[in-house]
């Protein structure tokens, strides 16, 4: 008895999983689900609904700097189509109608056998349409039609089958994709209101086309202060490689044959582990991805969450039925960032003027070698609360106006800024680099800027006090190990300076003293027996402490693209030169030059630390993230990047020693009788570049000019980094020219101006320059 009840519960199980199975197999939900003869097999597939993308706004929460405008676009679902076995004619047809309303040219190809003589009727008629057809260069027996004349050209193919053969673009586009049957393929974005109603309303005339909302960027801001354009970055088709970063792998197992896969490619490309990601990978093959700036450094929260919907579809993969939703899209948050717009302007229009008068300076010097350097067209500035790392103003040139990449119109600006034909306009584009945010990207010998952490760095590990007097001779000299004489010369003046403190020091940018409390005096051949010999830090505890204000390493801003800069080690030469280290590495290191490298934005961030009480703040862009209804989704918090390890005090002197520079140095433009305010800082004048003669013989190099400060001095809220490039010996180009754009740029920032009684000494200002789209590249006025 028991084993006949279990037979029955076995009978009764296997009929009811048949009768499962043949209702999915069979299953109708109603007459209008029905496509074609023989609904054989219907299966249920999902479609992914993608998000709009989130927007940017300024720091006033109100003015958008990127958006995302509604658009209608263009698409075929391939299974909609007329078959293109059964119905070849309507098929053809309807893609010539799409092509002609989309404007996509066909190509149009002949049978190579076809000549005038065989065929002169034909070859009259091409004759007659020559105004929508063009020969191709390349390609024999080939030409490529005009959407205006493709209906024409149908016609005529239909008549001289097979002799001609008509490839549509969009047939092209259906076999490229690859796509199943009832997903979308588009043919054509940003389509006129006007065009999609058309389209709509004569649906019935065009099968398998379907009118789908969708959205164009656009950056409103960026054509009047193009400096944002690096910040904002853009969005782009998505590649390979990224789709494969993006989308994660369902197993370890797919994710190591995707990375192996592509190596060669890609290269190794980590990979996410997602086992719950079948069929609802976040991007598709078509897709958009933030690129650059803000757009791919928020690319997560800008995206959203895709949706899924649901449709049945036969055995061809042809729909058979409404769409159903099953997770509802879940557009982008919005950003809002740290810059005010106004400052950001006038940020920019300053860097211009200053650089369109170095580039004046260039034309105009006296000395001959000075007129062959490179032109002057490039500078960067930064501008940052060190009290929390919040970026107040970044601006680097030359720049470019970002909706480049996202107006179709504007193709051939978007060309001119990638390539050139011409081998020495090619040369020029590739040193001009208007596409690289020199203010995160740009690495650059920092000169005597790096003299305030030297100093701080000596006096904390006790090479020197406060009141520690060194002698400057005005040079340094020494017997390397290979017996060669090493100079080291001063980067103002080259006469005997006497003993000096570290304030003096940074007051005169004595290259000997801090060279010396680097890598020591003690081989000194050119001192006196009485004067003060010091062993100096050596490379070991110098490079530690630099490591201490975060140089040689990115800061993390919330940017992509960031260089990391570079701290020269006896390891690192060995491996890059092939050589060992010696002491005048040590001295060059010390003053900003030889190897020794950083960007604006580490600059401005280390001297953030020393203008405060040593704290480091990782710089940020977004003050806050909040959704579509202005929520708030998360705030960016001030984080602590690093407690540089200097007593107070020691960081005090150097606040004296550069507040003396600009009192008592050639930081004329800063002080308060010509800025009206209080505001301390360091020049720097760094070399690069080939070896130029001058005309008396002596071998130079172009240097670049920089200046960093901070204001007001008692209670600093703004740090201030500038560089202009290869205006160095321009004039004393960091006293006359980074100084004073830097005054400027902190005036523009408290509304502050020069006193009505400023001394005849303070420098007169540049006034606009002649040419307003200076340090701009593929720029139409």
């Amino acid at each position: 008895m028991p084993r006949l009840i279990l037979l029955r519960l076995l009978v009764i199980i296997v009929v009811t999983i048949l009768v499962g199975r043949l209702y999915q197999l069979q299953l109708v939900d109603q007459e209008s689900q029905r496509f074609g003869s023989n609904p054989d097999v219907i299966t249920r597939r999902t479609l992914t609904v993608l998000p709009r993308r989130g927007e940017i706004y300024a720091a006033d929460g109100i003015t958008l700097v990127a958006e995302s405008l509604p658009i209608y676009n263009l698409s075929v679902v391939p299974g909609r189509l007329p078959n293109a076995t059964t119905e070849p004619e309507r098929r053809a047809d309807v893609l010539t109608r799409l092509s002609l309303v989309a404007g996509l040219p066909a190509t149009l190809r002949l049978d190579p056998a076809v000549s005038i003589a065989t065929h002169p009727a034909l070859y009259a008629r091409l004759q007659q349409l020559d105004p929508v057809l063009e020969w191709h260069t390349t390609e024999p027996s080939t030409l490529s039609v005009a959407p205006e004349g493709l209906l024409e050209i149908l016609d005529l193919v239909r008549a001289y089958a097979p002799l001609l053969e008509l490839t549509n673009p969009i047939e092209a586009m259906i076999v490229q994709q690859n796509v199943r049957g009832y997903q979308y393929v588009l043919v054509k974005e940003d389509i006129s209101p006007d065009l999609a109603m058309a389209i709509r309303e004569n649906a019935n005339y065009l099968p398998g086309t379907e009118v789908t909302e969708g959205y164009r960027r656009a950056y409103p801001q960026s054509e009047a202060i193009q400096s944002l354009s690096h910040t904002l970055g853009y969005v782009g088709r998505i590649t390979e490689c990224e789709l494969m970063l993006e989308n994660p792998s369902t197993s370890w197992l797919t994710s190591l044959v995707d990375v192996v896969s592509r190596a060669g490619r890609c290269g190794l490309i980590p990979k996410q582990i997602d086992p719950t990601s079948i069929g609802q990978l976040p991007y598709q093959l078509d897709d958009r991805i933030g690129k650059e700036g803000l757009e791919g450094a928020y690319e997560h929260d800008l995206r959203g969450r895709i949706g899924i919907d649901t449709l049945l579809v036969d055995a061809l993969q042809r729909p058979v039925g409404p769409i159903q939703q099953v997770r509802p899209v879940l557009n982008g948050n919005n950003l809002v960032m740290t810059l005010d717009l106004a400052f950001q302007s006038e940020v920019e229009q300053i860097m211009r003027r200053w650089i369109a008068e170095g580039e004046r300076r260039r034309v105009t010097a006296p000395e001959p070698y000075k007129q062959g350097y490179d032109p002057i067209i490039a500078g960067s500035a930064v501008v940052i609360d060190p009290r929390d790392g919040r970026i107040l103003a970044m601006v680097s040139l030359p720049t470019y106006d970002n909706n480049v990449w996202v107006t179709p119109e504007r193709q051939a600006e978007l060309q001119a800024l990638l390539t050139r034909s011409d081998p020495e306009e090619l040369a020029e584009l590739l040193r001009l680099a208007p596409l690289t945010n020199r203010a995160i990207a740009g690495q650059y010998p920092p000169g005597s800027t790096l003299k305030q952490f030297v100093g701080a760095i000596a006096l904390q590990e006790g090479v020197i006090t406060p009141e520690t007097r060194l002698r400057d001779p005005g040079l340094l000299q020494l017997i390397e190990r290979s017996g060669a004489l090493f100079e080291l010369p001063n980067s103002v003046r080259n006469r005997d300076n006497g003993e000096l403190t570290v304030i003096d020091a940074m007051r005169l940018s004595s290259n000997v003293f801090f060279a010396s409390i680097a890598g020591g005096n003690d081989q000194a051949s050119n001192l006196r027996a009485s004067d003060l010999r010091v062993n100096g830090l050596q490379i070991d505890r110098l490079v530690e402490g630099l490591e201490w204000f975060q140089l040689g390493r990115r800061t993390g801003i919330d940017l992509v693209g960031e260089a990391s800069g570079l701290v020269p080690t006896r390891t690192w030469k060995v491996q890059a030169k092939r050589e060992v280290w010696t002491t005048g590495d040590t001295y060059n290191t010390a003053i900003g030059q030889g190897d020794m490298q950083v960007t604006p934005l580490q600059l401005a961030v280390a001297a953030g630390a020393v203008a405060i009480d040593g704290t480091i703040y990782r710089p940020h862009i977004v003050s806050r993230i909040v959704d579509s209804n202005g929520n708030l989704v998360r705030e960016i918090t001030p984080e602590v990047l690093q407690r540089v390890p200097i007593e107070p005090d020691y960081l005090r002197v150097m606040r004296e020693g550069m507040l003396e520079s600009i009192i008592n140095g050639l930081g004329i433009a800063a002080r308060p009788e010509c800025s009206g305010l209080v505001i301390a800082g360091k020049t720097g004048t760094a070399e690069f570049g080939p070896l130029i003669q001058r005309t008396d013989g002596r071998l130079i190099r172009q240097s670049h000019a920089w200046f960093v400060g901070f204001a007001p001095y008692d209670n600093p809220e703004v740090v201030v980094a500038v560089l202009i490039e290869g205006v160095g010996d321009l004039s004393d180009g960091s006293s006359t020219m980074a100084v004073p754009a830097t005054t400027e740029i902190m005036q523009a920032y408290f509304g502050a101006s020069r006193p009505e009684d400023a001394p005849m000494s303070c420098p007169v200002l540049p006034v606009e320059p002649t040419e307003p789209a200076l340090g701009t590249v593929g720029h139409t006025p």
